[in-house]
Formats: structure tokens, sequence, C-alpha cells
């Protein structure tokens, strides 16, 4: 071949090639039409998921929002993440607009209330089922802090608010949890005040005393839970179950425990050298037992264990000798 034929080759190639791929689309073309598409059909799959949810939203059940909630999490998660990958800051934020947006609104509107509904669950299990619950108190604190988040977040934002079967659940589910811990103390200070049959007696004056501050910290509390209830049916229902019974146990007990605390002020003051003011204090007793008296009569309530009066009157026979010694 001539050198001239060959420069007419190579001149006519650099015209041929660019005119046999001009219509073929780049490799870096491809893959972004193919990084989109895969961007909608994470962000479709998103939007059907979103659909259900804000059925569940519609119909009211917290039980059915929350079995949605993870997933409809995990897949705005994928949808989001192949969004990223899609190229042009414009085309992302229509992407995300169309198909992020909406979702992070209605998870918004609910996070709170989800992460009320599980906690609310897990102590309910707890205390039903746990002999020691330690975490009560801390848990129920968390809650009320989820809960006054919750309404700074709503008074932030405009949302359509939730139905409001939604917080009644809610409130029933915090006032029960609060009631069942309420009955364990209950139960706990009864141990020790009373005697069961087929069970070996464990009464105890000291125990009772402690349990009975607590008894009365709970019962405030599972009076202000109850009167968050909206549902009027649900409140009477919970005072009748929660705290009428409380309330007659208290009662039954809180003469006893006036006099024992009584005693041991006493007792203190005698330590301490105060002896007429022991003796001032000490003559106060004899009005609290006939007000304990005339209580349980009039409520036809059913008497405490002998031994707790065994051991108050032993108590006060003990005081009695120090202070007519002195």
């Amino acid at each position: 071949m001539s050198k001239k034929i060959l420069l007419i080759w190579i001149a006519a190639a650099l015209f041929i090639f660019p005119l046999a791929y001009a219509g073929l689309p780049s490799p870096s073309a491809a893959a972004v039409s193919t990084q989109s598409k895969e961007a909608v059909r994470q962000g479709e799959s998103l939007l059907k998921k979103l659909a259900l949810f804000k059925e569940a939203i519609s119909s009211g059940s917290l039980e059915k929002i929350e079995s949605l909630y993870d997933g409809l999490a995990k897949q705005r998660y994928i949808a989001e993440k192949s969004i990223a990958r899609v190229s042009g800051a414009s085309n992302r934020s229509i992407l995300l607009s169309s198909y992020i947006r909406p979702v992070e609104i209605e998870m918004e509107r609910t996070g709170y209330e989800v992460s009320e509904y599980r906690l609310l669950a897990s102590i309910i299990y707890q205390v039903s089922s746990e002999v020691n619950y330690k975490q009560y108190d801390t848990d129920m604190a968390k809650a009320e802090r989820l809960k006054k988040r919750k309404e700074v977040m709503k008074s932030a934002r405009n949302y359509e608010p939730l139905p409001g079967k939604i917080n009644e659940e809610l409130r029933y589910m915090e006032a029960y949890a609060s009631g069942i811990n309420l009955a364990l103390n209950i139960y706990t200070l009864s141990i020790y005040v009373d005697t069961f049959p087929d069970m070996e007696p464990l009464t105890d004056l000291h125990q009772a005393n402690l349990t009975y501050d607590k008894v009365i910290q709970y019962l405030r509390q599972t009076e202000g839970k109850i009167g968050q209830v909206p549902n009027k049916k649900y409140r009477k229902a919970l005072l009748e179950g929660s705290v009428t019974p409380v309330k007659i146990m208290i009662e039954r007990t809180k003469y006893e425990i006036s006099q024992y605390r009584l005693m041991n002020r006493v007792s203190e003051l005698i330590d301490a050298g105060k002896i007429e003011e022991a003796k001032t204090q000490f003559s106060k007793l004899e009005g609290l037992k006939t007000r304990a008296a005339a209580i349980k009569k009039a409520g036809g309530y059913e008497p405490l264990a002998k031994e707790i009066g065994d051991e108050l009157l032993a108590y006060e026979a003990d005081l009695k000798a120090v202070l007519d010694g002195k």
C-alpha cells in the first residue's frame, strides 16, 4: 500500500468511526439509566408500603401501625441508598421529594406513638411476669419523657393529627401498667400485715412501714394516669379494679402505721434525752388507737393480723416502761 493511500484510509477512518458509535449510549449514560430505574423501582415499592401504613393510621390501630413501622423504615433506607446513586442533584431532589419525603412525614407523625407503645407494652410484660421488676420507675419516667417530647414535636410541626383512638390506647396502657404495679405493692403490704391460709405468717411492722409509702406513691401515680384516660368507661373500670381496693387497704393499715411511726419518734426522743417531749408525743398514742378502732368499725374492715396488734402492744409497753422510769 502506498503512503498516499494509507493516509487517505486513516483520514476516512477518523470520520467513519465516530459516526458508527454516535447512536449508542456511552457506558456512563447506561449506568445512569440503570441507577435511575432502580431508584424508581425501590421508590415505588416504598410507596406501596406507605399506602398500607396510612391505612393502619386511619384505622387508629396502634398494633397495626407498630407492626408495619420497621418494614417501612427498612424500605425507606433501601430507597434512599438507591436514590443516592443517581447522578445529578436535581434528579435526586425530585426522587427524594416524590418517594422519601411523604414517608418521613408519616413516620414523624407516628414515631413517638410507636416508641411509647413499645415501651409501655414492655413495662406491662415486665411488671406482670417479673417478681422484682427494678426498672419500673426508670421505665415509667422514660415513658413520661417520651410523652412530653411528643407534645413539643407536635406543636412545632403542622402535621395532621392522628386519630384519637391512638392516644386513648396509649393512656389506657399507661394507666393499666401503673395499676398492675400498684396491685403488686399492695399485695406486698398485705403479706406484712395479714395472714393467709396455708401460708406461714410473714407479718412485719417494719417492712409494712417501708412498703406503705411506696403504696401511697404508686396510688397517686395510678390515679394521675387514670385521670388522663379519655374514655369514661375505661376510667371507671380502672378505678374500680386498681384504686378502690388499695384505698380500702390504706384505711385498714394507716392507723397502725401511724402508731408505729409515732412510737419510733418517741424512741428517738428518748435516745436524744428529750424525755418531756417524748412523753408529750407518747400521749398521742391513745388517740390513734381510738381512731383506728372507730374507722375499722365504720368501714366494716377486716382487722389486721393479730401479730401486728401484739407487736404494737409490746412496743408500747417497752416505751411506757422506759418513760415511767424517767
